[in-house]
């Protein structure tokens, strides 16, 4: 049987997410983010098509300030009478995806547009949403941090080839990697690579790797 797992949003992202209508007051979207613990709501109509997205900043900004002349009983009756659809961002001022779209897609645009979430939408249906925490939560996957292990943190000749050799050499030990990661910048002309194992018992790969001649700059275990 396949794998069915091809990197799509429509693989990471939450399903069926908590949504609320645009006639809806201040006081049940403040309810909705306070007792569910969230930080973003999309609002949607009855057909379930996304209209706008309320965020807890936008309920901090909608309450009025503590210095207005305003009585208490005026605060309730204006905070009642406000809806959603007032305070929310719209739909054509969001920035959404489609359940196809590539994870690694999705993690730049929050990115370079400095967001904390994107609904993700079919034919203008809401199907999901993501969020920072989400893309967070991959990272931490996507690092092996959840399994206890090792980090080996080298410094490698920027050449074809010599990543092949480290993991090659790795692999003769029969452990299991967890992840391997490179930053695109360099350090003195080489590529900084940070590799994970599944073991604690490191010595003998770490003498064969600078056998080799690979800099191992740090080994730092890892205990979750």
């Amino acid at each position: 049987m396949g794998i069915d797992y091809e990197g799509y949003i429509k693989e990471m992202m939450r399903k069926n997410p908590i949504t609320i209508n645009s006639d809806a007051s201040f006081y049940e979207a403040r309810a909705l983010i306070r007792d569910k613990g969230i930080r973003h709501l999309p609002v949607v109509d009855r057909e379930g098509h996304l209209v706008g997205l309320v965020t807890d900043r936008d309920i901090r900004e909608a309450a009025p300030s503590v210095a207005t002349t305003l009585s208490v009983h005026e605060l309730h009756y204006l905070l009642g009478k406000l809806k959603v659809s007032a305070f929310m961002t719209p739909k054509d001022k969001l920035i959404t995806i489609s359940s196809a779209t590539m994870i690694e897609e999705a993690v730049q645009l929050m990115h370079d547009h400095k967001i904390g979430c994107l609904p993700v939408v079919d034919g203008n249906k809401l199907v999901g949403l993501i969020t920072e925490t989400d893309v967070l939560a991959l990272f931490v996957d996507l690092f092996g941090l959840t399994m206890q292990g090792t980090r080996l943190t080298l410094a490698l000749e920027d050449k074809p080839g010599t990543l092949h050799n480290v993991l090659g050499i790795i692999g003769k030990h029969n452990v299991n990697l967890l992840s391997v990661v490179t930053p695109t910048f360099k350090v003195n002309g080489q590529r900084v690579v940070a590799i994970r194992i599944q073991t604690h018992e490191y010595d003998d790969i770490v003498k064969e790797l600078e056998k080799s001649g690979h800099q191992v700059l740090s080994i730092n275990k890892w205990n979750p």
